[in-house]
């Protein structure tokens, strides 16, 4: 019976140990700045006017959209997330760079963006675009 019992055991054992390994793991959390307000989630988004916001680390799946308006936008982590101005003339700093799956935008208008290293995406989208970055993939639409 005790036999029976520990073979019952370690077999549901073999079974839910890999349902474990390959539970998804709990989304990122950016904490942000929004015109000197804290705003945390995983989407950030400024307003339809010029606006400031500071930023950590971007994950994978978190995004910060500056909206219309002339908006500085500056990641101070790594970007495997999006950065997306939006409409404006916005100037967009990463120092620290992105992942492959990073992805800053500069949206329709002038913009500057200043990115470290490029594993990822910098497009500046419409308009005359100055865009810098440190190594890796060059940008596009600049």
């Amino acid at each position: 019976m005790i036999r029976h019992a520990m073979r019952t055991l370690c077999a549901a054992t073999l079974v839910a140990a890999p349902l474990v390994l390959t539970a998804t793991p709990a989304q990122a959390l950016t904490s942000c700045t929004v015109n000197g307000r804290p705003v945390s989630g995983t989407t950030v988004s400024g307003t339809a006017g010029s606006d400031y916001i500071s930023c950590g680390a971007l994950g994978v799946g978190d995004r910060v959209d500056g909206l219309g308006g002339s908006d500085s936008i500056v990641i101070s982590g790594l970007v495997a997330g999006t950065v997306d101005g939006g409409t404006g003339s916005d100037f967009i700093t990463a120092n620290v760079g992105t992942s492959g799956s990073g992805r800053i935008l500069g949206g329709a208008d002038v913009d500057f963006i200043s990115v470290g290293p490029n594993a990822g995406t910098v497009d500046g989208g419409l308009g005359v675009d100055f865009c810098r970055v440190a190594s890796g993939n060059p940008p596009v639409n600049c």
